[in-house]
């Protein structure tokens, strides 16, 4: 019996490894010709003020957390461009105090937090686009504290959080072909 099991884990082992499966943020369907990748800052249309140095900075540790490409700001001298716009940064209340339903009444207790981006991976070298999307998005939520002060201090925190998620998500997406 325990032969049997041996057998048949080694059979769905092996049928795995040949299809491709790998480790969630370790996989790369990049063409191995790219080494740099040009990622400018991104472009903000939001209302939100400077949430692209934020969402950019945190897309580059991204990429270099990955180690394998040299990561630069200008185009010039890149194998591939990785382009953003912030379209939009909008707070709003998702939970409110005291069981009040009426948010004209009741203090929000909770913000969600949502940030939507178009962005777009070429490489420049085939000129072609790898990977693109209109409409990425990426949410949080964070508590507000009784202290008013205690409400900026906690959107500054949600706003790296999120930018960090939104890298990781975004990057993944791309190396990953998701």
């Amino acid at each position: 019996m325990r032969a049997l099991r041996f057998a048949l884990l080694s059979a769905l082992w092996i049928t795995l490894s040949g299809c491709g499966y790998s480790l969630a943020g370790k996989g790369n369907f990049l063409p191995d010709y790219i080494a740099v990748v040009a990622i400018p800052t991104f472009e903000n249309r939001s209302d939100q003020i400077a949430i692209e140095e934020i969402v950019t900075f945190k897309v580059v540790d991204e990429f270099n957390a990955r180690g394998r490409y040299k990561i630069q700001a200008e185009v010039a001298g890149a194998d591939a461009v990785m382009t953003g716009i912030i379209m939009s940064f909008n707070s709003a209340p998702s939970v409110l105090e005291g069981g009040n339903t009426e948010i004209s009444s009741s203090q929000a207790a909770t913000y969600t937090v949502v940030i939507r981006a178009q962005v777009e991976f070429k490489d420049l070298i085939a000129d072609k686009v790898i990977w693109q999307s209109s409409s990425f998005q990426f949410r949080d939520d964070f508590e507000i504290g009784e202290d008013e002060e205690d409400f900026f201090d906690q959107e500054g925190l949600t706003m790296q959080r999120l930018a960090e998620e939104f890298a990781k998500s975004l990057v993944s997406a791309i190396l990953e072909a998701f």
